[in-house]
């Protein structure tokens, strides 16, 4: 419509934002009135419907408020909300430091838990995705996320400090693995970062100069974790476009592995010294006793992404993935059995709490689960 040819009304838009629908009154009736000296019936009538309209809007947008949604907004406005439903959102990682168990998420959510005390929202200064944590010993911690962010706990996850964010390299982090004061952070592009002081400061490593792969997850054999390193004691790095990697000598060189695939890996497990799996898109699984020289697939029966795997008490390992799927496999790491939880939202990580009892996280937040339900032929 062309305001230059209608008259002075014709063309007007009414827009509800606060306040402002006042002014745009005003300026309506200053405009001038056809020469018939009546206010057109239309102008009444958008009048009547647009002033009950934003009434509405400002009462909807009242009981909307973070703090009417039990949203506890902090004085900083960087950091992360205090959210009543943090629990159902996404969550990335969850690990348990001594009698704590800890989980990272979307919008910087860090989530603790102690025995039977409930969830606990821990104070966090960044609201960006959160996606790798791992515990040196029950107090300190380390987290990283989008942003090139690390941060640091002293207290066990309660509150936490920024130790280092790097927004203009443009790389995520997407894990990170601490022992004793030593620690590394990997991410996309190659992206790798070292630590020799507790996570204090952080300098920045390679695997191979040539590869600039997306570094997705890392891990260390379980003797070197509990601090008995010994010979045997590797870390592992799970890579895109088929790659693999190990240290034997605890990061300070790499070797390149050769899994028999060329898609990306999302995780990988070691079990001991020698014993290793590693996963990723499409449920392709392999297994390799020679700590990574040699590799055998393991069937999965399934197509869904897999995401992270953990070893149990009686020493099987359940691995979890994309869909709501779950895998067992056994001590030989020759068999899996495979069941699908009914809500079929994505899960990104699993810790076990007692025999058989295992916290999921992922999309939709914390589940807890009953294996003996879940698959039926558990033990």
């Amino acid at each position: 419509m062309d305001a230059r040819s209608d008259p002075p009304y014709a063309g007007t838009f009414f827009i509800c934002w606060g306040d402002e629908i006042l002014n745009m009154i005003v300026r309506i009736f200053t405009f001038p009135i056809p020469d018939s000296g009546f206010i057109p019936l239309s102008l009444l009538v958008a009048l009547l419907i647009t002033l009950p309209a934003c009434d509405v809007a400002r009462e909807g947008s009242a009981q909307n408020t973070p703090l009417r949604m039990g949203i506890s907004v902090p004085a900083n406005p960087s950091h992360a909300w205090r959210a009543p439903l943090a629990t159902r959102s996404l969550l990335l990682a969850i690990e348990q430091s001594g009698h704590r168990i800890i989980a990272v998420g979307e919008r910087g959510h860090i989530l603790y838990r102690q025995e039977r005390i409930p969830w606990r929202q821990a104070q966090v200064p960044t609201q960006v995705l959160l996606t790798g944590l791992s515990f040196s010993h029950a107090r300190h911690g380390l987290a990283v996320g989008h942003d090139g962010i690390i941060l640091a706990t002293d207290d066990g996850g309660q509150t936490w400090r920024k130790v280092r964010e790097a927004i203009e390299e443009e790389r995520p982090l997407l894990d990170i693995l601490s022992w004793d004061r030593f620690g590394i952070a990997v991410g996309a592009y190659g992206y790798l970062l070292e630590t020799k002081d507790g996570g204090q400061s952080w300098r920045p490593g390679a695997i191979r100069e040539d590869h600039d792969f997306h570094l997705n997850a890392i891990a260390m054999t379980p003797d070197a974790i509990t601090g008995a390193i010994t010979e045997n004691s590797r870390i592992y790095i799970a890579a895109e476009a088929g790659y693999a990697y190990r240290s034997d000598d605890l990061g300070d060189t790499w070797q390149t592995l050769d899994p028999p695939y060329d898609g990306s890996f999302f995780g990988i497990h070691p079990i001991d010294g020698k014993k290793v799996i590693v996963f990723g898109l499409r449920s392709h699984l392999f297994a390799s006793e020679d700590a990574g020289e040699t590799w055998r697939p393991v069937n999965t029966g399934i197509q869904a992404t897999l995401t992270s795997a953990t070893s149990l008490r009686d020493g099987r390992i359940l691995v979890t993935g994309h869909g709501g799927n779950l895998l067992l496999v056994d001590r030989a790491l020759r068999r899996t059995r495979h069941a699908q939880l009914p809500e079929r939202k994505d899960l990104s990580a699993a810790v076990e709490i007692a025999p058989n009892r295992i916290l999921l996280a992922g999309e939709g937040g914390i589940r807890a689960i009953d294996l003996r339900q879940v698959f039926s032929d558990a033990p």
